[in-house]
């Protein structure tokens, strides 16, 4: 990572960054490497100075159908999308790695330090930290499950949580989609059925209930593209702050299939 030592290293500390080769099993021709990203930047020569924190633990996909894989991946906001989702370049997973983690810390550099000068006694407010954490599973039917938990830090108080939950077809390696899944016309009896799932699990009569906890606090319930199916069961998720107070937290609504065989593909 010569680019982002030459970045950081006139003004902080850096620590540096490494990649090994754990490794994970797939299926069908697919298997996944880990690349490992440690490094933090400081906005000052000091110990206690302001720093920004980029720790990447990704798994990628080694194969016949990992280039199909890997583009989807670093396209899902798993590496923040605007760094990635409008450039359809191929890139490798750990150039993407490198790129997303020496902008990231240029960005903070830019951003914070003008105001860490001007502001040295709340030097803690500009602490920034960005965390991601990987793992895929095999479920039933060829789907491979990728699943990364993501936690950013920008100031303030608490981290922003998130899962990201992708699945793809071991046979294709493509991203499978609700309409790959679901029938046309499946959106309202899922909305419904969503609804319904959201009330028993709060224990509240109904929507207008659950706008009270501010829980869909706009009466707008949707289907989250977010999902992990297996072989029995889909679980939707909404993330933290998505749809319902912080304090509530992630929130996951699981069904089993046969309670979605009318609207099942």
């Amino acid at each position: 990572m010569r680019k982002l030592l030459g970045i950081v290293i006139a003004i902080a500390t850096v620590a540096g960054c490494k990649s090994n080769g754990n490794r994970t099993t797939g299926a069908d021709g697919i298997a996944f490497d880990s690349i490992v990203i440690d490094s933090t930047f400081r906005l000052g020569g000091t110990p206690d100075a302001p720093a920004c924190e980029v720790s990447l633990s990704l798994l990628y996909a080694k194969g016949e159908k990992a280039d199909i894989i890997n583009d989807t991946l670093l396209r899902s906001g798993i590496l923040i999308p605007e760094y990635f989702s409008l450039s359809g370049e191929h890139l490798s997973f750990k150039a993407a790695a490198d790129s997303f983690t020496s902008k990231y810390i240029a960005d903070y550099r830019r951003d914070y330090g003008a105001l860490y000068r001007e502001d040295k006694q709340h030097a803690a407010s500009y602490n920034c930290r960005y965390v991601v954490r990987t793992q895929t599973q095999v479920s039933g039917d060829n789907v491979l499950n990728y699943i990364a938990s993501v936690s950013t830090y920008g100031g303030g108080a608490y981290p922003v949580m998130q899962t990201i939950a992708k699945n793809f077809d071991l046979k294709t390696g493509r991203l499978i989609r609700l309409t790959n899944v679901f029938v046309p016309g499946y959106e309202e009896p899922l909305k419904d059925m969503i609804e319904e799932a959201a009330c028993k699990k709060f224990k509240m009569k109904d929507l207008e209930e659950l706008k009270k906890a501010y829980i869909f606090a706009d009466g707008n319930v949707y289907v989250p593209d977010n999902f992990i199916m297996t072989e029995n069961e889909i679980t939707f998720i909404y993330c933290e702050d998505e749809v319902a107070p912080h304090a509530v937290g992630e929130i996951r609504l699981t069904f089993e299939k046969d309670q979605l065989s009318k609207i099942l593909k």
